[in-house]
């Protein structure tokens, strides 16, 4: 009985990038909090309307979505990974769900109104969106080798004129 290399190999993560879930958690923990941080401020600039004349623009509300999918798409981009991403909506989605219930004081930071629920519904579905887009594989390098010899045997060669 021989042993080979493969004996020795380490278990990688379901994700296959080659990172095993230990090392994956300070990761996402980060990106917990960058979704808290991001709700938060979010739950707070979604209230903010421009005025112009009897028109209320609700421009805090559509900044506060741009940003949300912005970060949810480039954490995606970035870690072509879903983990990171949950735990971003985890805690985006967490501190507008706590900010939505009255405090112990009484204030609410989500009052009731097509902004309050849009800001409540929208991250989440955005979140889901994000998190169900399937995996883009990556194209291969291309090649500059122009030699018609070294083409591959399954492609047919035009006759040349």
């Amino acid at each position: 009985m021989s042993v080979t290399s493969d004996d020795f190999r380490q278990p990688v993560s379901p994700a296959g990038n080659g990172s095993r879930p230990a090392s994956r958690l300070p990761g996402a923990l980060l990106s917990l909090l960058v979704g808290a941080i991001y709700g938060t401020v979010g739950t707070v600039a979604h209230q903010n309307v421009l005025r112009l004349g009897e028109a209320a623009i609700p421009v805090g509300l559509v900044f506060a979505l741009i940003g949300s999918l912005g970060l949810l798409v480039g954490f995606r981009l970035l870690f072509n990974d879903r983990v990171p991403v949950l735990f971003a909506a985890i805690g985006m989605v967490g501190m507008i769900a706590l900010f939505s219930v009255a405090s112990a004081g009484g204030s609410i930071l989500i009052p009731q109104g097509v902004a309050g629920l849009v800001w409540t519904v929208a991250p989440v579905l955005v979140a889901t969106v994000v998190i169900a887009w399937p995996r883009i594989p990556q194209r291969p390098a291309a090649t500059t080798n122009r030699n018609p010899s070294s083409a591959p045997a399954n492609l047919r060669r035009l006759p040349e004129a």
